[in-house]
């Protein structure tokens, strides 16, 4: 993968827009990146320009709360439904304790990009950024330092199972495991390295999403249709395929016995682990635009978000996509 391929989709997913809003009253529909939910009711999305949305029905309705910050948002988790952290733009991170009424900022050791944000309790989480770096905090966000730091590129997602299995990937293919909370950090795949003809930068897949099923089980979706799953723990990742070779897959949520992947004019759903793949439908349609990230809502529910705000909900996954309202 070229490097100039990576940094134009890193661009449109993330990058904030080169022409700046004039007021809150003036914006567009703020383009989504993430979404987390508490509980089977309440869930949080995020996105460009600081915006936050609330939900308190499931995913049927969309409320924006007020989080005190303008920069880009690019990951949310949740862990019940008061106490959630948002991160972004330069070192950017936000944490609530009552359910959205109030943010406040807490202090980042590092000036980056904050790409992706995981809790597995209310005390325990991490957060990977565009410079290889994976911050850690055990006291609920109070304080955060660098846990592991490696080669100058972008981690873009990390997900944990529980308090010490967890998986951060990024670009050129590149996956870390931990076994132990983070204390130590393995390289489990990826390749970077340049051409000798052109002496362009070239590595593996960019790698956008994983999900954490269990200490063995995790699936990561990249660029250009790649989907990977391992059931041993990262030893060995077995490619998936799905049928859209050329699509760029942008987020992967796992629940009960369904994997549902998001991307570019696609959402995508198994219910085998894997052996087939089905297109869902949803109405109005996704075929020009894109989903950045999809998440669990309890134990069968799905919600999606991306593009110019878009979000759409599902009781099941085999169930009726639907596009939800925003006030």
């Amino acid at each position: 993968m070229k490097r100039t391929s990576i940094v134009f989709v890193l661009a449109v997913l993330i990058c904030v827009p080169l022409v700046s809003p004039a007021s809150v009253g003036q914006r567009m529909t703020d383009d989504l990146f993430s979404v987390s939910f508490g509980s089977e009711k309440h869930g949080w999305a995020v996105g460009r320009w600081g915006s936050v949305l609330h939900t308190a029905d499931g995913g049927r309705t969309w409320e924006k709360q007020d989080a005190g910050v303008n920069f880009t948002l690019s990951s949310v988790s949740f862990v019940d439904e008061k106490n959630g952290w948002a991160v972004g733009d330069q070192g950017t991170i936000i944490h609530t304790a009552d359910g959205g009424k109030t943010w406040e900022k807490q202090k980042s050791p590092v000036p980056y990009f904050l790409m992706g944000i995981a809790f597995a309790t209310k005390d325990k989480g991490w957060i990977v950024t565009e410079r290889t770096n994976i911050l850690h905090t055990e006291d609920g966000g109070k304080t955060w330092a660098v846990q592991f730091k490696d080669q100058d590129f972008i981690l873009k997602s990390v997900s944990f199972c529980d308090e010490r299995n967890g998986w951060a990937v990024g670009e050129y293919g590149y996956v870390y495991h931990t076994a132990d909370g983070g204390t130590t950090w393995k390289h489990q795949a990826g390749e970077f390295g340049f051409s000798d003809e052109t002496g362009e930068v070239v590595g593996g897949n960019y790698l956008f999403d994983i999900v954490a099923v269990n200490p063995v089980t995790a699936w990561v979706v990249g660029i250009d249709g790649y989907v990977a799953k391992t059931v041993d723990a990262g030893k060995t990742w077995r490619k998936q395929m799905t049928g859209v070779p050329k699509a760029h897959l942008f987020g992967v949520s796992v629940g009960e016995g369904n994997v549902l992947i998001a991307g570019d004019a696609v959402l995508l759903r198994t219910a085998d682990g894997g052996a087939t793949w089905k297109d869902v439908k949803v109405e109005p349609s996704i075929r020009y635009g894109w989903l950045y990230r999809i998440g669990k809502r309890g134990k069968e529910g799905f919600v999606a978000v991306g593009q110019t705000g878009w979000i759409y909900s599902a009781d099941t996954g085999a169930g009726e996509w639907r596009r939800a309202e925003t006030r």
